[in-house]
């Protein structure tokens, strides 16, 4: 650790600016290496923690700090408690919707600009701009919506007995929170308020500001003390009547948004196929998947027209034959299925054994079509400028006007993939 501000939870030992740092059993400790090395410090809030500097090995404990430039200890008092805003969620972490400039930030590299469906990782950090927002949906239940000129920070991703858990932290600005009834797994702590949140929405601000729209939250300073709805209260001052703003206004409305009920539509597809191509319509903000042969491709929002996701066709031909397409729209958890059977089919019918004849005034026309893919392909006869049709297979025999004088007979057969042969007459 060279440069930023660090929270270390025990057991573990680091390395911190050339001094190695052993954290004990279940100690937390924070370090604070500000640029310029204005304040460098390990500060340990619980536990016990030993520094050594040089050959000097020196015991630190709660409630206790060392300066890094001296090595002299003194007590520690907390009055920026940065670490304590931490939302806590089930399952993977993962960007559900963006408006403007979303950035993420890993590790050391360049920001790039955030995407859905980027799962956040240890030490990543997501921010918002002026007009932006960015939602951070838990698998295991709940959501967090990021506002405007707001920064969240991925703490640590960790194994419990209960699978997988996720620590964000609010460094700036501030995040509204859904949490339904029966999504266990989302907890928070800020310097307000404690872990217990039951089937609640409500928004917290990295200053400490919580106001509770549904539900109720527990205070940490008395167990039986909650910030209920309809109330509000800034860190150290009293419960206060709820006073929503334009931020919150917003929220409610994007709430109301994002739990429009999910439709979808598969729009009919021939059942034979050159190539495979889908369109299908649902909601603008929903992702629309194929999967077939065992590969899934997304459908792309078309231009111009809102609600409508199409396919042109694979990247890469998959073989004639019959499959199964199932056809899937996701939005924030809402998922909705149709399956397809088509058939790629690149082979032309055959026509064979044609044979005309002139009897009179009628012009009498036999042969064969076979097609393993159409039931009945279309046969059109060109007698000069005229055309007639019929659905045929197997042996045909069809008759129409002969022609006043010689003229070119154009015959075609074509299946319901678009494949065509085609023969000409004398």
């Amino acid at each position: 650790m060279l440069e930023g501000q660090f929270l270390l939870r025990g057991p573990v030992a680091v390395h911190v600016q050339g001094n190695h740092l052993f954290i004990d059993g279940t100690g937390q400790v924070r370090v604070d290496l500000a640029p310029g090395g204005a304040t460098l410090r390990v500060a340990v809030i619980s536990g016990s923690s030993r520094l050594a500097m040089g050959t000097r090995i020196t015991s630190v404990r709660a409630g206790q700090q060392i300066a890094l430039k001296t090595g002299q200890i003194s007590d520690f008092r907390e009055t920026d408690p940065w670490y304590a805003a931490q939302f806590r969620g089930a399952g993977t972490a993962t960007i559900e919707a963006t408006r403007g400039g979303v950035k993420l930030f890993r590790g050391g590299a360049a920001s790039v600009n955030a995407a859905v469906g980027d799962n956040l990782a240890a030490g990543e950090r997501l921010t918002t701009d002026t007009g932006a927002w960015a939602e951070v949906g838990f698998s295991g239940g709940g959501y967090l919506r990021l506002t405007e000129q707001s920064e969240l920070s991925v703490i640590a991703i960790d194994k419990t007995a209960q699978g997988r858990e996720v620590t964000l932290q609010l460094l700036r600005g501030s995040a509204w929170n859904v949490v339904q009834k029966g999504q266990g797994g989302y907890k928070i702590t800020t310097p307000v308020i404690s872990t217990a949140v039951r089937g609640t929405v409500f928004r917290v601000d990295a200053s400490g500001l919580v106001k509770v729209f549904e539900g109720q939250v527990a205070l940490p300073s008395d167990e039986d003390a909650t910030v209920s709805q309809g109330q509000q209260q800034q860190q150290g001052g009293q419960l206060q009547p709820l006073t929503p703003d334009a931020l919150d206004a917003f929220n409610i409305a994007r709430d109301a948004e994002r739990a429009r009920p999910l439709v979808f539509k598969l729009d009919p597809t021939p059942s034979s196929l050159r190539e495979l191509a889908l369109s299908a319509r649902s909601l603008p903000d929903a992702t629309v998947t194929a999967t077939i042969a065992g590969r899934t491709v997304n459908l792309s929002a078309a231009e111009g027209a809102e609600g409508l996701f199409r396919l042109e066709r694979l990247q890469d031909t998959l073989p004639e034959g019959e499959y199964a397409v199932q056809v899937k729209a996701t939005r924030f958890g809402q998922t909705v299925t149709q399956t397809r059977q088509i058939r790629l089919d690149r082979t032309a019918p055959a026509l064979s054994n044609l044979k005309s004849s002139v009897t009179g005034r009628i012009l009498t026309l036999t042969g064969q079509v076979a097609d393993a893919g159409t039931a009945q392909p279309l046969l059109t006869v060109a007698v000069g400028d005229l055309r007639y049709t019929w659905r045929v297979q197997g042996n045909f025999r069809v008759l129409l006007p002969a022609p006043a004088s010689a003229v070119p007979i154009r015959v075609s057969v074509q299946d319901g993939a678009g494949n065509e042969s085609y023969a000409a007459l004398p």
